[in-house]
């Protein structure tokens, strides 16, 4: 699992889907995550999505995701309730405390609804890259390309698509390769201050601007050496069909969504 944002050749439920309908649970998936910020709605999502990477038998990658991802989600919660510190809601508060600063009187207020603020946008990150990451993992760059072609999108446009899903996880992997040479020489990026940290990845960037800037020029001249002409009408030995699979996958989506847009409504609590 060392290259963990790769296709990985596995024979499962996931892998044996048609591209189409994993492309359409990713772009769902991420518009549902993007505007719903109920507690309950995205528990009750976190947990279809356990069971489809159960039943895909892919449980062991997302578990190294999260471990990679985690120090992300603790950042977004430590922020959401820094930022809970200066707003007052009500609701029982774990500490309160005003004081006065140049004639103006200031609160600050740590209530157990910061705590639930910070859970539910952590959630929500996690479930956005989750979704990309699942496609990812059990769908390859020419399996994307296919599926977006069988429903007549331009091949130059489907290409770039198929491309931004391989890149992507090409920048995770290169940064984490600099993170840990950096490491290596002895910069400290996790165990030091706020402003130090800040300071070290501000530092480990620009390392990865250059590999980016590189492995964008190698792309464009791999397409310039191949003759790479969008113009050319394209044929390929693999078919790609829909079939029972896709339907109970396709039906489990729309459950889940409608199932969770009513969570949204019945049980959002504004933050």
């Amino acid at each position: 699992m060392g290259d963990f944002l790769q296709y990985v050749e596995l024979n499962s439920f996931l892998h044996r889907l048609d591209p189409r309908s994993k492309f359409v649970f990713f772009v769902i998936m991420s518009v549902l995550t993007s505007f719903v910020k109920s507690g309950a709605a995205l528990l009750f999502l976190f947990l279809v999505f356990i069971a489809i990477w159960l039943i895909g038998g892919i449980g062991s990658y997302i578990l190294v995701l999260a471990n990679k991802v985690k120090v992300l989600l603790l950042f977004i919660f430590l922020l959401w309730l820094v930022l809970g510190l200066f707003t007052v809601n009500e609701g029982p508060a774990i500490f309160r405390s005003g004081f006065s600063l140049f004639g103006h009187a200031y609160v600050f207020s740590l209530e157990w609804f910061d705590f639930y603020k910070g859970a539910v946008y952590a959630l929500r990150i996690f479930l956005m890259i989750s979704a990309f990451y699942t496609v990812i993992l059990t769908t390859n760059f020419s399996q994307i390309i296919l599926g977006l072609q069988s429903w007549r999108v331009p091949y130059a446009v489907a290409f770039g698509v198929g491309l931004v899903f391989q890149i992507i996880p090409m920048i995770v992997q290169e940064f984490a390769t600099i993170m840990e040479a950096q490491k290596s020489r002895g910069l400290e990026v996790d165990k030091c201050s706020a402003f130090a940290k800040l300071k070290n990845y501000v530092i480990v960037s620009l390392p990865l601007l250059f590999r980016v800037l590189s492995k964008g020029h190698a792309i464009s001249l791999a397409m310039h050496y191949y003759k790479l002409n969008f113009k050319v009408k394209r044929t390929s030995y693999q078919t790609i069909s829909a079939g029972r699979s896709d339907f109970w996958f396709a039906a489990t989506t729309i459950a889940a969504t409608v199932m969770t847009i009513v969570l949204q409504i019945r049980f959002y609590i504004q933050i």
